[in-house]
């Protein structure tokens, strides 16, 4: 396949100037998927996609597809079900619900014109299509789709730092935990995700959280340049100056507006690789000062910028605990003056140590098995110790209705949005994320749960949900009601993106109607959390939209 270089060039030096004069679409009038591909270099009359009788029923598209894509790419870069490694990349999935999914091909792009055609070809066939970054989405169809096709970036995993070392260019096949080991010998890291095993794509898009937040802001305030895969198939480098309406929605607006093949980052000075971090966990007689603590750190982190804390409240054996994390941005952590509160409390395991970045990264993975069924399923609230408390309390109220499900694992998580995030959402033209200064700190309340079997699928939400019920409605009592919904804590019947705000949905949805003008990244790209819906909307569930 020839290079497209000069094509996008070409349409895009038109679509520039056509922006001059104000036009309804960023794609041409009378685009042409066929044309666009023949301009590629695929010779579309020699595809089983050519043939109108092979593509103008449901049950055909997607064989077409696939068959096409076989024949452009070769079947290195295909994946079907009479493959060993079929079973191998579905059964991968961090979690067993993905698992469960069966797309007709699996397609793996080793650049973005890889990525142009694929979308093409949908658009083409009108076959139905996801994207894989690392797979650490809870839900059926976030990154893998029914009898459609799967693009996974696992052949697109490159990191590339600047000269100066002032920025990082990453690919969207790697982890965090990739990136993380291919930055240490630089002594430089990026705001990414604190697991190692998730995806850099997915996290970023739909916000992402840093163990470095504090100081520099979340993972979608860090990116310099969106490198994205737009509907017509075009390659745009986004910029804060170059397109900003599509790089201010790409700051938490999720897989709504192209695919983005690569990220610059923002670098950052990280000596040594080094940081401060791990679990201390804490018996129930320390709850109530625990939660106090937890309080305290959100509050004054202004103070100390560098430190940071989660609480997973759960039980083990009948036990309740508290298994707390703290981290610092240096390795100089263990006698920050921010833990004074925690120093009445006894801890009955302390994890806490002097680490590098991504040995961090990767110790978090233990606490994040794969082959469980998994659900996420968050909210926020605004910050105060009573809220902080009855929330704790509703959590363990609640617990024992689940005993009985097999393999079950609930976790309720308080992380706070600080005033310091807060304040970097605002760089560089702000993001969609709806998060005012004036409503900080606040938590993110997070529930977590893992099980075994797909028969209480439903009986693991609708306990859930009756648990959000709940503590929003405590919340909301007490005057610390949020609608803000972090995306990727997000369930399957949430609609994340309706809580952004009215100004805001109206702004992405403009944006989306310009890039993207026949809704491709919404109607064949159907899964994860889509402009105008959850990915799975269902009256009997809670949906975080406020009545």
């Amino acid at each position: 396949m020839k290079t497209a270089a000069l094509f996008f060039a070409s349409v895009l030096g038109g679509a520039h100037a056509a922006a001059l004069s104000q036009p309804e679409s960023f794609e041409p009038a009378g685009f042409n998927a066929t044309q666009e591909l023949e301009r590629l270099g695929v010779q579309v009359k020699d595809l089983p996609a050519s043939s109108l009788s092979t593509r103008s029923l449901e049950q055909y598209a997607c064989p077409a597809a696939c068959l096409s894509l076989s024949a452009i790419f070769g079947r290195d870069s295909v994946v079907t079900e009479n493959d060993d490694a079929y079973d191998q990349f579905t059964g991968a999935f961090w979690s067993e619900i993905q698992a469960d999914v069966d797309p007709q091909c699996i397609f793996k792009p080793s650049k973005a014109e890889d990525v142009s055609v694929v979308v093409l070809l949908s658009r083409l066939t009108q076959c139905p299509f996801a994207v894989k970054s690392g797979g650490h989405a809870a839900f059926a169809g976030a990154s893998n789709i029914e009898g459609g096709i799967t693009v996974t970036f696992e052949k697109m995993q490159d990191v590339t730092v600047s000269c100066d070392k002032q920025k990082v260019k990453i690919q969207p096949g790697n982890t965090w935990g990739q990136v993380y080991d291919k930055l240490a010998k630089d002594e430089i890291t990026v705001t990414g995700g604190r697991v190692g095993k998730v995806g850099t794509g997915g996290l970023t898009l739909g916000g992402g959280i840093s163990y470095f937040s504090n100081k520099y802001g979340w993972a979608c305030d860090n990116v310099l340049t969106y490198e994205v895969v737009t509907a017509a198939g075009f390659i745009i480098n986004v910029t804060e100056k170059s397109n900003p309406s599509l790089y201010w929605a790409l700051r938490g607006g999720g897989n709504n507006f192209g695919i983005v093949t690569a990220f610059t980052f923002r670098a950052i000075p990280l000596p040594g690789g080094l940081m401060w971090g791990g679990t201390k966990t804490y018996l129930e007689n320390d709850f109530s000062d625990l939660t106090e603590a937890f309080v305290q750190t959100i509050a004054n982190t202004p103070d100390d910028p560098n430190a940071g804390t989660w609480i997973a409240w759960l039980s083990q054996g009948g036990m309740k605990l508290a298994a707390t994390e703290f981290w610092y941005a240096t390795p100089e952590g263990a006698d920050a003056a921010i833990w004074e509160p925690y120093e009445n409390l006894t801890a009955i395991a302390d994890s806490t140590k002097e680490r590098t970045h991504h040995e961090y990264a990767h110790a978090q993975d233990e606490s994040n098995p794969y082959g469980f069924r998994e659900v996420y399923y968050g909210l926020t609230v605004k910050a105060g110790s009573e809220v902080a408390a009855k929330a704790r309390d509703v959590f363990f109220e609640e617990q024992p209705k689940l005993a009985d499900v097999e393999g079950a694992n609930p976790v309720l998580i308080f992380q706070g949005i600080t005033t310091e995030q807060i304040k970097h959402m605002s760089a560089r033209g702000g993001n969609p994320l709806g998060i005012n200064l004036a409503d900080g700190p606040l938590y993110l309340i997070h529930v977590a749960c893992w099980w075994s079997n797909a028969e209480d699928d439903e009986r693991v939400y609708s306990w859930i949900s009756n648990l959000l019920t709940r503590i929003e409605s405590e919340a909301s009592a007490l005057g610390k009601q949020n609608d803000y919904i972090y995306m990727n804590y997000g369930s399957l019947y949430e609609n994340v993106i309706a809580n952004y705000g009215p100004d805001n949905v109206d702004k992405l949805n403009s944006i989306a109607k310009f890039y993207d003008p026949t809704a491709v990244f919404q109607k064949l790209q159907p899964g994860h959390f889509k402009l105008d819906r959850a990915p799975v909307p269902d009256d009997r569930f809670w949906s975080g939209v406020r009545s």
